[in-house]
């Protein structure tokens, strides 16, 4: 039960990994057109709490299955969630007033991104050296 669990997971965080390699391109792909760029945007946000709340609960289901108490590694996990969340939530706002503005959202948009892909990068590569 619990090696399904942990797939289902790793499932999951691959998931969340090609949402925001698609999110880093997405507004490359409306340049020019600020208007489909910022509902590019607004779609991608709604998505990335989509996916990222399906992997916080497998998380949760997988450390109540396998018994696990709680340790330094969950708490960084967390914390990780807690901080790409605020990153997403700061991203939108912060490309809603450039849009308004009429400014342009591509760069502070991929950067944004790009840091939320190193942490989640990150944060994958501290487990897997933590399990082996």
């Amino acid at each position: 039960m619990v090696q399904e669990t942990l797939l289902y997971h790793s499932v999951l965080v691959k998931i969340f990994f090609l949402f925001l390699f698609v999110s880093l391109a997405l507004p490359w792909l409306f340049k020019g057109v600020a208007s489909s760029q910022i509902k590019a945007v607004r779609i991608s946000f709604f998505l990335f709490f989509a996916i990222l709340t399906m992997v916080a609960f497998s998380g949760m289901v997988l450390l109540l299955i396998a018994g696990t108490s709680w340790n330094l590694q969950i708490g960084l996990m967390v914390g990780a969630l807690v901080f790409l969340a605020g990153l997403e939530i700061a991203r939108s706002r912060k490309l809603t007033r450039l849009w308004r503005e009429g400014g342009d959202i591509l760069r502070l948009s991929s950067k944004l991104v790009a840091i939320e892909l190193a942490i989640t990068l990150c944060m994958v590569a501290l487990m897997v050296m933590v399990k082996a």
